[in-house]
Order: structure tokens, then C-alpha cells, then sequence
């Protein structure tokens, strides 16, 4: 449960295959072995549980601000601080699993499991966020014994920053779980106007019951006389808790709204100054949503809105066509890994910079491929940057036929991603190639021959193609290159030629 999860090649730019999966396990066991691996389901689960927690803290929390001066409310109750305590335990715990919980350092595109990186990356981001989480209120008053228990309550409104890290798992969850953008968006929208909508009118119901003249504790019940007078004081007789927080939320609402409290007006300065502050700041979150609104809207020039409408013209065009729904699975399934829920034009931009950065940006884009592929080891640097200029990158699903044996070659195929299976011309299984491996090189030394071998993809696989022509081109220059890769090509002949001859007598003898 705490390593990489499979699922994980969906979502992730670097561990695209299940031999990449495979290695970044092993060295997770090996070396880390009490850590939480960000891209696995552990870590999915932690996200999803603290989402709920989240939740409740921010309600329960605002609640509890309303509900301060009604000594018989129900959060004096035993269970509820119960409940206060158990959530205050529980972000202690989330403190003592961040620092177990390794994280993806996207300069630098790897995860980092070391508990030193850890420990210091979670020091300078969100340690003292967590850490004010865990406190409970009644310590507060004991902590800070020099303030009376007014003041202390407003310094724990500093809790409600926890929703940055419920915007923060939030996310995380919709790319694990590959939720729609749309939705994605749309249910961020309507959380952040509830929360603030909820924490707004508990605090400004706070707030003014410290600014407020004497005599006005029971100021939020007023308003009741000019709403369902009937219905509410039947209501607010046998539930004074449901009467205070509708008042919260009314009265929170009129200073939202319309920068007023109604027909009760207020009696202090600091009054008239919480009610432009409330306001103003209002103002400044609705422009927020309303921007989040618009890129909802208008979010088609963006790459994941583009994905998302190409996804639907695909989908159209495979009901049209009719196409079977193993087939519909197949080409959902090549689009997303191929452009990974972000639609780019990548010969467009390619074409709008220099070469000088093309060659740059292919060399980035293959360093992997450098770094794991034996063939491109020790190469010149020129003939590196010839050769990879001319890799054309290929997408295979499963059980596609990249190579067919005794068909004329072409081209040779280096794996980037993936994991395919080589098979005699009987149709011998002869091994399994991963990330990194290479093969067909027999076709870049030996014109117009025949493949030895069949080569299936045995998972989505990201192959970079070499053609014959372009290989010829970059490697006339360098002889003692084009002898070392006609003596790896020599051996490979002779291994499949003996395999598939040894296969023909196992069957004949069988017959």
C-alpha cells in the first residue's frame, strides 16, 4: 500500500511503465524502507480521509465561534469536545506522517524519499500551518494565560488556513482518480464559495459580538422578529442553536450581500469598519470566483480544456463510426497516454523557436532515453544530437505488433516507456525488453533484410523510431561506431537463429 501505485503511469510524467514502476519500488524498499511513496494508494487513502476530516474541522470550528456565548449550546457537550479532541489528535498524526511521506520535486522531475529532504521541505512549507491545527482551543487559554479567552478565540481563527491544504489534497485526489476537469472545477468553485460563505458569517457574528456595546449578547436572535415571527419562535424555543446560526448566517449574509446589517444598525466605529472590511473583502472573493467562473467558460484555449474537447469529438466521431466498444477503449487509451489530459500542437511550437532550441528541448525530452539506453552511451556529442533529431516517438497499446518477423526492416525502435516481448519466427517467446532496451538494429546495418523476430508491446509503451536513412546519414562519419553496433547486430542474429532452430526440432520431436 506505501509503494507506487500502477495506476500512477497515468497521472505522472516519469514513471510511465511498469518496469519504471518496478525500479522506483525496489529502490523505495531498499533504501527507504519506512516511507510513504507519494504515488501510492496509501497516500491516496491519507488524501482522501483528511479531505473529510478538513471538513469537519472548518465546519465544526465556525460552529463553534457562534455558538461561544451560549454557555448551554451544544458544543460545551462532552461529545463534542470529544470530537474536538479526536480531530486534534488526528492532525497531530498527519505532523508525524509528513515526515514519512516522501514528495515529487518537480524541478528536478524525481521523488524524493530521504527523510532529511523531507523534514526540511515540509519545515518550509507547511509545518506551522499543521502544527496550529493540533493545538485545541482549551490549551490555547492555558498557553496563552496572559489574554483573556476573547482574544485567544480570535488568534485560533488562524486554523481556518487549513482549507489551503484541503484545496491542496483536493487536487491531488482529482488527478489520482482522474475526475473530469470540468467537474474538477466546478465542485472547487462551489466548495470555496461554501466555505468562505460559512466561515465569513460565523466570524462577522464573532467579531461583532466583541465590538459591540454592552448589552448585546443577544443581538443575533433580533432579526427573528421580522421573518416567520410565528414559525420562529416556536423553532427558537425548543432549538436556541439552530435560531443562533441561522442569525449567524443571516446576518452574516446582509454584510456580505449588501454592506449592511439590516434594520439593526450598529453602535460602535469598529462596527461600521467590520462591516466595509467584511464587504470589501467579499467583493475581492467573488471577483475570484467569478475569474474562476470565466476560465471555466473560456478555458478552451488551454491545454487540458482542449483535451477535454478533443476527447468529446472523439467520442462522437467513434459513436458515428460505430466502432466497437473494445476498440473505443483502445483509442481513449492512446490519447491519454499520449498527451497525458494536455492537448498541444507540438509541431506548431517546434516550428516558432530556433534549432539551436529545438535540439535543446529534444535533448531534454530524451535524457532518460541517454541515460538508460546503452546504445547511446560514450557517443560523440554531435552524433548524439544528429541521431535524436531524427527519433520519431511512437505510441504501441497492448498486444500491438510493433515487428513482424520475416518482413522487410526499416528502422530500429528504442524503449522509453514500456515493456514488449520478443518471439522466435515459430513463435517462441524469447524474453522481455523494458525501459531503456533496444532493438531491430539488424535493419539500420543490413539493407532490405528480413526480421528475425516478432516484437509485441506487452503494456502501453512510448517507442522512439530510427530509420534506416537518417541513421546512415549521421554514422558515415564515425566507422569504428558502425563496426561496433554490426558486431551487436551479429550476435542477436545468431542468438534468434539458433532459438528458432532449436524450437523447430522441439516440435518436430514432439510430433
Amino acid at each position: 500500500m506505501c509503494v507506487v501505485s500502477e495506476s500512477s503511469k497515468m497521472y505522472t510524467q516519469h514513471l510511465r511503465s511498469f518496469g519504471a514502476i518496478v525500479k522506483e519500488r525496489q529502490r523505495q524498499i531498499l533504501n527507504y524502507g519506512f516511507r510513504i511513496h507519494p504515488f501510492s494508494k496509501a497516500n491516496l487513502i491519507w488524501s482522501l480521509t483528511q479531505l473529510v476530516v478538513i471538513f469537519i474541522e472548518v465546519v465544526t470550528l465556525a460552529l463553534s465561534y457562534v455558538f461561544f456565548s451560549m454557555n448551554s449550546s451544544f458544543v460545551y457537550l462532552y461529545i463534542f469536545s470529544i470530537l474536538r479532541y479526536a480531530m486534534n489528535a488526528f492532525f497531530g498524526l498527519v505532523v508525524i506522517l509528513n515526515f514519512f511521506t516522501g514528495y515529487y520535486d518537480e524541478p528536478n522531475q524525481e521523488v524524493v524519499l530521504d527523510s532529511t529532504k523531507i523534514a526540511s521541505e515540509y519545515f518550509k512549507t507547511f509545518f506551522i500551518l499543521d502544527l496550529t491545527v493540533t493545538i485545541p482551543l482549551e490549551a490555547s487559554y492555558y498557553l496563552f494565560w496572559f489574554w483573556d479567552k476573547k482574544t485567544v478565540q480570535l488568534l485560533n481563527c488562524v486554523k481556518f488556513l487549513v482549507v489551503i491544504r484541503f484545496y491542496k489534497h483536493f487536487k491531488f485526489c482529482a488527478e489520482v482518480l482522474s475526475i473530469n476537469y470540468y467537474k474538477y472545477m466546478v465542485a472547487l468553485v462551489v466548495i470555496c464559495a461554501l466555505f468562505y460563505w460559512h466561515i465569513v458569517c460565523c466570524l462577522l457574528m464573532l467579531f461583532r459580538l466583541h465590538l459591540s456595546s454592552g448589552g448585546r449578547k443577544e443581538l443575533m436572535f433580533k432579526y427573528a422578529r421580522t421573518i416567520m415571527h410565528s414559525f420562529w419562535s416556536d423553532i427558537s424555543k425548543t432549538h436556541p442553536e439552530i435560531r443562533a446560526i441561522i442569525g449567524a448566517y443571516y446576518r452574516g449574509s446582509l454584510i456580505i450581500y449588501n454592506s449592511s446589517y439590516g434594520t439593526d444598525l450598529p453602535s460602535t466605529e469598529a462596527e461600521v469598519l467590520l462591516i466595509w472590511f467584511g464587504w470589501y473583502a467579499s467583493s475581492l472573493f467573488f471577483i475570484y470566483i467569478l475569474a474562476l467562473i470565466m476560465e471555466i467558460m473560456k478555458g478552451k484555449t488551454s491545454a487540458a480544456h482542449k483535451y477535454v474537447e478533443m476527447e468529446k469529438q472523439l467520442k462522437d466521431y467513434m459513436r458515428h463510426k460505430q466502432l466497437p466498444m473494445i476498440m473505443r477503449s483502445r483509442i481513449l487509451t492512446y490519447y491519454e497516454f499520449r498527451f497525458q489530459k494536455s492537448y498541444f500542437r507540438e509541431n506548431e511550437i517546434l516550428d516558432t523557436i530556433s534549432e539551436q532550441l529545438r535540439q535543446e528541448i529534444n535533448m531534454h525530452a530524451c535524457r532518460k532515453l541517454v541515460e538508460n539506453v546503452i546504445f547511446f552511451r560514450n557517443l560523440p556529442l554531435n552524433l548524439l544530437v544528429r541521431i535524436i533529431s531524427c527519433l520519431r516517438i511512437e505510441v504501441y497499446l497492448v498486444n500491438d505488433i510493433i515487428i513482424k518477423a520475416n518482413t522487410p526492416g526499416t528502422s530500429m525502435y528504442f524503449i522509453s516507456t514500456g515493456t514488449v516481448a520478443i518471439y522466435t519466427k515459430s513463435g517462441k517467446e524469447i524474453c522481455h525488453l523494458e525501459d531503456g532496451s533496444h532493438f531491430g538494429e539488424i535493419a539500420l546495418i543490413i539493407k532490405d533484410t528480413l526480421r528475425t523476430a516478432s516484437v509485441i508491446a506487452v503494456e502501453v509503451s512510448e517507442i522512439y523510431r530510427l530509420d534506416q536513412k537518417d541513421f546512415v546519414k549521421a554514422i558515415n562519419p564515425y566507422p569504428d561506431l558502425l563496426a561496433n553496433i554490426q558486431h551487436i547486430a551479429a550476435e542477436r542474429m545468431e542468438v534468434a537463429s539458433m532459438l528458432d532452430e532449436y524450437n523447430r526440432k522441439e516440435q518436430t520431436t514432439k510430433r
